[in-house]
């Protein structure tokens, strides 16, 4: 439910601020005093795309925010999935829009986007205008409705699910077509490649071990020399440390203190000597012979060729190598892998058939009922000898809500045949379906309603009903609506007034609540366009008939 709104510096309005109540609430004024500014406002609140026109002129901002109270469990989940918290059951909106053309636009302050705003502006308001008659021509708004009261939610998942599944089958039956379309198209090159590769008989690193292989065998004599040196020496400094060693052993019978240091010589002997063989291995084992060096180098030359044309690594080549034997396998088998394919397709097609039949039954039971309910509505808002059915046929083929098209269709008059309602029905009769759906299929769930001038095209007795209808539906849901009509405003809990004034200058939009003598004024002004003593005393009866 809308609390309070609150709005600073927008077009006409330079500050105004709101409370909201449930039930019943009408804001009237005469033409061009600013009711479709303050609409405009509570639109971009829920999400309409800003413009920097819309900031009051001379100011560098326009500030709009409104407080809702919630207990919707889809507004719930809507703020779980977007990481915002709500408290005490209420949602802050603020919507901020700059004359430089940037804005900010948060909920419960955290930042959103005009997408995510208009996502939750639907769940919190439900609006209804002259322009959204037009809604009603459009079939997935048709289907929406009938589902909602048929409450088909658990039948249209469970088609849903099966749909998404056929879908997926069939994409995947497409993507493996193509690929093997492409396969085939590429086959001989794969296969020379793949033999190529397979015959190069790769090994991650290899190129960097030969590498370092042919570095070595060609600094042979380079080692030798070195080694050589280096044995020589490790054998004089071996015998010199023998030397050093029986020194140490012949002090350390005069003085034990000295045991220690000559184990450890003896350590360093043996260490010494342990090297100078390891030396001497390798030392022995640098014999290369020519015919090994050109077998690694032409081996090395190998892979750098076909690193070179197979992406750069030999890492690449490899999953290259592994890409065209996969495909190759795939292309060889994929008939049998379609068939398998098409055989599941064909059982999830018949399992979608089969829970889009029976949801196409439940529509068809449910646009029955329906058919009567609003039937009956549009006889009590005044269209005696209207007739209103909801058709729903099967289509041939299936789609993400079913296989059928739904239609509305009327004869508002009698002896008229039945026709689509966008080829009959007028503006004054669509406003009076429009009314019927809301009041009988409680299409906005938690959210406020409001109608914007829907009462176009109307009066008299037939605005009577539909002032008595609207009171009805606000004994459930809060009811704002934006009319013109005397009959419907007489109704109401909560009357506004919006009004133009001028200061120092300036034009600017009020709305302030009306009671008493002053409302009495207003419903006058509505019914006759002047505050007369007989228009005073018809507004009096009016509103006391109300009470």
């Amino acid at each position: 439910m809308l609390e309070h709104l609150s709005v600073r510096n927008y077009v006409l309005i330079d500050h105004l601020d709101i409370d909201f109540h449930s039930g019943f609430t009408v804001l009237t004024g005469e033409t061009g005093s600013g009711k479709t500014i303050m609409l405009g406002a509570l639109s971009l609140l829920l999400g309409a795309k800003a413009d920097r026109n819309d900031v009051r002129l001379g100011e560098n901002s326009a500030e709009i925010t409104g407080l809702f109270s919630v207990s919707s469990k889809a507004v719930f989940d809507w703020a779980d999935e977007h990481g915002i918290e709500i408290e005490d059951n209420e949602i802050l909106i603020r919507r901020l829009i700059k004359a430089t053309g940037k804005g900010a636009y948060t909920v419960n302050g955290s930042p959103v986007t005009v997408k995510e705003g208009e996502e939750l502006g639907h769940m919190l308001v439900d609006v209804s205008s002259q322009h959204s008659h037009q809604s009603l021509l459009r079939n997935d708004v048709l289907r929406s409705i009938l589902d909602k009261f048929s409450s088909l939610e658990k039948e249209k998942d469970s088609y849903t699910e099966s749909y998404k599944a056929l879908r997926s089958i069939e994409n995947e039956i497409k993507e493996l077509e193509e690929r093997v379309r492409r396969s085939r198209e590429e086959a001989d090159y794969m296969r020379f490649s793949l033999g190529e590769l397979e015959k190069a008989d790769l090994r991650e690193g290899e190129e960097e071990e030969l590498k370092k292989e042919v570095e070595i065998m060609g600094s042979s004599e380079f080692l030798k020399e070195n080694l050589s040196a280096a044995i020589s020496e490790m054998k004089s400094a071996s015998a010199s440390l023998g030397e050093a060693l029986d020194a140490v052993r012949k002090a350390s019978k005069k003085d034990d203190r000295l045991a220690a240091e000559a184990d450890r010589t003896e350590s360093i002997g043996i260490e010494a000597d342990d090297i100078m063989l390891s030396l001497r291995g390798y030392f022995e084992s640098i014999d290369y012979s020519e015919s090994e060096l050109e077998e690694k180098n032409s081996r090395l030359m190998v892979l750098q060729r076909i690193r070179r044309k197979y992406g750069g690594s030999i890492e690449e080549a490899i999953r290259r190598r592994d890409e065209y034997r996969l495909k190759l396998e795939e292309s060889e088998n994929s008939e049998e892998i379609l068939e398998s394919l098409r055989k599941k397709r064909n059982t999830a097609y018949e399992d979608a058939v089969g829970r889009a039949e029976k949801l196409l039954s439940e529509r068809k039971r449910g646009a029955l009922s329906l058919s009567h309910k609003i039937e009956e509505m549009l006889h009590l808002l005044g269209m005696k000898a209207a007739i209103f059915e909801i058709r729903t046929e099967r289509t041939e083929t299936l789609n993400p809500d079913g296989m059928d098209r739904i239609s509305f269709l009327i004869a508002p008059n009698k002896g008229e045949k039945l026709s689509p309602i966008e080829n009959t029905a007028s503006g004054g009769e669509l406003s009076r379906i429009m009314l019927a759906l809301k009041v009988t299929v409680n299409a906005s769930g938690d959210a406020s309603m409001l109608f914007d001038e829907i009462d176009t095209g109307i009066g008299g007795t037939v605005a009577n009903a539909v002032g008595e209808e609207m009171k009805k539906l606000a004994e459930r849901e809060q009811v704002i609506a934006i009319t013109h009509l005397a009959q419907i405003a007489s109704r109401a809990s909560s009357h506004y007034l919006v009004e133009k004034e001028e200061k120092n200058g300036r034009t600017m939009t009020r709305i302030r609540c009306v009671e008493g003598e002053e409302r009495v004024k207003e419903i006058a002004r509505l019914l006759s366009g002047e505050t007369s003593d007989l228009s005073l005393e018809h507004a009096r009866m009016l509103l006391k008939v109300q009470c």
